[in-house]
């Protein structure tokens, strides 16, 4: 006879049942790995929070004086479970768990319960786990080169009115010349120039400040920057506004956290 107290479910059997997704989980060059292995779950992720910085010093009688500080890399260290039925299928699950996380270069990364906030690296390294067992608990190590975090990308025709808590370099400006020859950019502390150059109106031009590069109607044409401007150094803040004089700019820019 039923016991009326209990209402049991086999959840391996029952076709209701949603694999709960644990809110730090991982989302890796756009894929959830527990939405593609059966058995693996994330625990826990360490690397997200405050990061250290490292400075240069020398030593002075009382104290140190520092020279210069920088941000070094962030590591970031996913905590997981994995349990597969038998050794044989714990194998293939961590063949497709390598195949995912393997990259010749860094990807967008973020997390399950802070999809605002991308970071970009890539799997640099894993803790071993033992090879007869088919339910082990380990972690792997995400290097993100750059440690700072971004933001969604914004778009504004320069008007910087999203808050940035620290000076953000621009993804790209650019705009379509409505003269010939010559463009200044400025946010009204530095201004980057063009200066006899070929440029024709209509030319759509692209400053692709974190690339490094300037795009003359999709042409590579970044030896016609002036040297003497702050090229990669061009930076926007809250309340800027990014004015050209040769065509109405469209600023592509993300927030940056630490």
């Amino acid at each position: 006879m039923d016991n009326p107290m209990y209402d049991f479910k086999d959840t391996t059997k029952n076709s209701d049942y949603k694999k709960w997704i644990p809110t730090s989980a991982l989302i890796y060059d756009g894929v959830m790995f527990e939405n593609i292995i059966e058995g693996y779950q994330t625990l826990y992720v360490e690397g997200r929070e405050m990061i250290s910085l490292d400075f240069e010093t020398e030593k002075k009688n009382v104290g140190i004086y520092i020279s210069s500080q920088r941000l070094p890399e962030r590591a970031l260290t996913v905590h997981y479970q994995l349990t597969e039925q038998n050794p044989v299928e714990f194998q293939r699950s961590f063949k497709k768990l390598m195949r995912l996380l393997y990259k010749g270069n860094d990807v967008e990364i973020h997390f399950n319960d802070e999809l605002d906030i991308y970071y970009y690296g890539r799997y640099s390294a894993a803790d071993s786990v033992d090879g007869n067992a088919h339910s082990i608990v380990s972690s792997f190590t995400i290097t993100c080169a750059d440690p700072r975090k971004y933001s969604r990308q914004f778009e504004t025709n320069g008007e910087i009115y999203e808050y940035l808590p620290y000076d953000a370099v621009p993804d790209s400006i650019s705009f379509t010349a409505t003269k010939d020859n010559s463009v200044k950019v400025t946010n009204g502390r530095q201004t980057i120039s063009i200066s006899n150059a070929a440029l024709k109106k209509g030319d759509r031009v692209e400053l692709l400040i974190s690339e490094g590069k300037i795009l003359v109607n999709g042409e590579n044409k970044t030896r016609i920057l002036d040297l003497a401007s702050p090229f990669k150094n061009f930076t926007i803040k809250t309340g800027d506004i990014v004015k050209s004089d040769n065509g109405t700019p469209l600023v592509r820019y993300r927030g940056v956290w630490l």
